[in-house]
């Protein structure tokens, strides 16, 4: 008997030890098991994010589809927040469906649980589609985390308290004392900041002292407990004391919970030095977590330039920024509640319109960056880009509402905007046309970035079957560039082109490809070229030409090839891979569908991942191998539907007549009998049949020789080495599962092995 299955989902690693709650861990358990909706309340720092993933860690193994971590607190838009779930449970916004919808298709049938972390600033929002969700998904459960609840029927709140503090009088005994959860929190995180407290009865007293004054908030803990390495808890007490009487005006009264975080927070800042300050109120403008590279950038800047890496690091060591690490390199985030001070200091200085200008260029050229048509860029660059703009997703979408805000900023803008077009179309399809209509509509902006924003609107209506919203988007853009003798004319009249098939018009079809290939000539690019025989290819097919078909893509696929052009090699390798096929050269029409699905997988392109398959069924029911066919097809359906995608109008007539020939050349009881056997493979195993390799028969691994992993696959390969599942390898290394998977093929692949097990083998001597 194997071991038992790692559980599902996403929920991230614990990076310090969790103490306490047990009483209240078990309270939420009860709760879950009768509510469907459970949603922990309480001021910002008593614990809620904490307690909810310890509850949901504890109940991982026993959710059959796993439990999912959605972080709210670095979103700011309303519309988007189904977005950033179908994010979080691995779901990407590339096909027509709205978020909503394609999240209900997805999790109707499922039992899971939800963890919304950071509610408040969403409240209707979260009510809305937390509402939504429970009604169309009856095995579904959401824990939520709030400053207030909700308002959803059914849903069960609770309350969370500040940690458990002894009781009055003495004296204390120490061991009793010591087990005190607020007492215990205090010596936990004194020793991990290198402390080195061991109660005793000499100091215990002022322990016990100091967790009252601190009204045993979590984070006030925290933040106060690293001050014990150079503090003893009796210094401590008499500090904070003086700080507490300075806020409430003398008050006798133990100050409120809200006062006393501030005045813990206000406390820590007046100890860090100027330098440290500036970085740290600078800090706030970033929502979510960050780079190095990014704060050094923003925080950077006059009229003060400080050591911010030096900076950085005393406040990681002061609690006032949490260190995430993935792999060799580290992403820094603050704490929702030392974000709402720092941005308030920010303000304060007068600072805040100069260092969201320079967090808006940081991001701007990322995301130009992004949209370098693969010249300068290899496919695993390609693909590093791409996992990187997910990561950085919410510091992005924070940019471009300060576009939307500032009139001067649209230019840069629609330039973030348009530089994204591959990201939208495989990662936010939806979202990419919200924000490029939304900049779109804004006054300003040079002529070529709203040409450019406008061309990658068209080809996002393309990608979600939309030609009326991608023909005026593509007129416009089209418009704009008339006289223009360049690379992104051809590639607004190629899609033109497309989507004048896709609404029907053949005719106008032709005219655009004609024209797109005149220029294209002219131009002489492999680009160029490659662009405007996506729609040639396209047009010989609806001819029936299936030769030039061929020819036009195998030569297109070679332009692709020089070009580092990987995005449009998959559909050039596809047409002639069907091309072949109609013309009755299987084996040809097989290797050029092989090389499409592998140029696929090179970016993830999951609905390109559908249509190669159902492309490879095809020619297999053609060359009359109806069982191949049939698992392929099912396969690919089960893709599909889990992906949420319709077929794809150009593979459509394909797909149909592969599935009349498989059932009637096996009958429709078999027929049906492989396509559930197709149907129930996992993705792995639908790529592996495909290929028609079975990794069981594979070689042992090559002879040592040069290494043939990228840099990012011997990453992936070192922590798989080490034991650690793709969920883990995902969270180590910010990317989604998917992604780790499609590594793991990889390297699999390029070494010949067999298992995941054997990679270790690999690894250890080779360094």
């Amino acid at each position: 008997m194997g071991g038992r299955a790692k559980p599902r989902g996403n929920l991230p690693a614990e990076f310090s030890s969790f103490v306490g709650r047990r009483l209240q861990i078990q309270q939420i358990k009860t709760h879950l098991a009768a509510s469907r909706l459970v949603t922990l309340t309480g001021p910002g720092g008593v614990g809620k994010t904490r307690l909810a993933l310890r509850t949901a860690a504890d109940l991982e193994r026993g959710v059959a589809d796993g439990v999912w971590f959605v972080e709210l607190g670095g979103l700011t838009d309303a519309r988007l927040v189904p977005k950033a779930v179908m994010t979080s449970v691995g779901l990407r916004d590339e096909s027509g469906l709205w978020p909503l919808s394609r999240l209900i298709d997805h999790i109707s049938a499922k039992r899971l649980l939800l963890v919304l972390d950071n509610c408040e600033h969403l409240q209707d929002a979260c009510a809305v589609l937390t509402d939504s969700l429970l009604r169309e998904a009856p095995e579904l459960r959401v824990l939520a985390t709030s400053r207030q609840p909700l308002g959803v029927t059914g849903e069960q709140v609770v309350h969370i308290d500040p940690l458990t503090v002894p009781a009055g009088g003495a004296p204390f005994v120490l061991a009793r004392t010591a087990q005190a959860e607020a007492v215990a929190l205090l010596v936990a995180r004194a020793n991990e900041a290198g402390a080195d407290l061991v109660l005793t009865d000499a100091n215990v007293g002022d322990a016990v002292e100091l967790v009252r004054r601190l009204d045993g908030i979590p984070l006030a803990i925290e933040l106060a407990a690293v001050r014990l390495r150079t503090l003893s808890p009796g210094q401590l007490v008499e500090r904070l004391n003086d700080r507490f009487h300075l806020l409430t005006g003398g008050s006798k009264a133990a100050p409120a919970r809200h006062q006393t975080l501030e005045a813990t927070i206000s406390w820590s800042h007046d100890l860090l030095d100027p330098e440290e300050r500036t970085v740290l109120r600078r800090l706030a403008v970033f929502p979510a977590s960050f780079t190095l590279g990014a704060a050094e950038r923003v925080c950077g800047g006059e009229p003060v330039a400080p050591d911010v890496l030096g900076a950085l690091g005393a406040l990681v060591d002061r609690s006032f920024v949490n260190v995430e690490r993935a792999g060799g390199d580290a992403r820094y985030r603050l704490h929702e509640t030392t974000r709402e001070f720092a941005l308030i200091r920010l303000r304060e200085a007068g600072e805040e319109a100069v260092v969201r200008r320079t967090q808006l260029s940081f991001f701007a050229e990322m995301c130009r960056g992004a949209d370098s048509d693969g010249r300068d860029a290899d496919d695993e660059t390609t693909l590093a880009n791409l996992e990187a703009l997910e990561v950085e997703a919410d510091n992005i979408r924070a940019a471009l509402r300060y576009c939307l805000a500032d009139p001067g900023s649209v230019q840069t803008g629609l330039e973030m905007a348009a530089g994204l077009g591959r990201f939208w179309t495989s990662r936010a399809l939806s979202e990419g046309v919200q924000w490029i209509e939304a900049l779109l509509e804004r006054d300003g902006g040079e002529t070529s970035a709203r040409a450019r924003a406008l061309f990658v609107r068209s080809y996002l209506a393309a990608a979600q079957g939309d030609p009326t919203a991608g023909l005026q988007a593509s007129a416009d853009a089209a418009q704009l560039t008339r006289g223009a003798d360049d690379v992104l004319r051809v590639r607004i009249l190629a899609t033109r082109a497309a989507l004048h098939v896709l609404d029907g018009d053949i005719s106008e079809a032709r005219r655009w490809s004609d024209e797109a290939s005149t220029l294209a000539n002219i131009l002489d690019d492999d680009i160029a070229h490659a662009a405007a025989a996506q729609a040639e290819a396209l047009i010989a097919s609806l001819d029936g030409d299936f030769v030039r078909m061929r020819d036009v893509g195998l030569a297109a696929a070679e332009r692709c090839r020089r070009a580092h052009e990987i995005y449009m090699l998959s559909t050039h390798l596809t047409s002639a891979g069907v091309g072949s096929m109609m013309l009755g050269d299987h084996s040809a029409a097989e290797s050029s569908l092989v090389g499409a699905l592998h140029a696929t997988l090179a970016i993830d392109d999951r609905p390109g991942l559908v249509m190669r398959l159902q492309a490879l069924a095809a020619n297999a029911a053609m060359a009359r191998h109806a069982e191949h066919s049939a698992r392929l097809l099912g396969a690919a359906d089960m893709l599909r539907t889990e992906g949420g995608y319709d077929v794809s109008p150009f593979i459509r007539p394909l797909v149909e007549q592969a599935a009349t020939r498989a059932a009637t050349r096996l009958g429709r009881e078999r027929y049906e009998r492989e396509r559930n056997v197709g149907a129930h493979l996992d993705r792995d195993a639908a790529i592996r049949l495909a290929l028609g390799t079975d990794l069981a028969h594979n070689p042992e691994p090559a002879p040592a020789g040069p290494n043939p992993l990228s840099k990012r696959e011997r990453q992936v390969a070192e922590l798989a080495a080490a034991g650690l599942s793709n969920k883990e390898i995902a969270t180590r290394l910010f990317v989604s599962e998917r992604t780790v998977e499609t590594h793991m093929y990889n390297i699999l692949n390029k070494l010949g092995l067999n298992s995941r097990t054997k990679i270790a083998d690999w690894v250890l001597p080779t360094g």
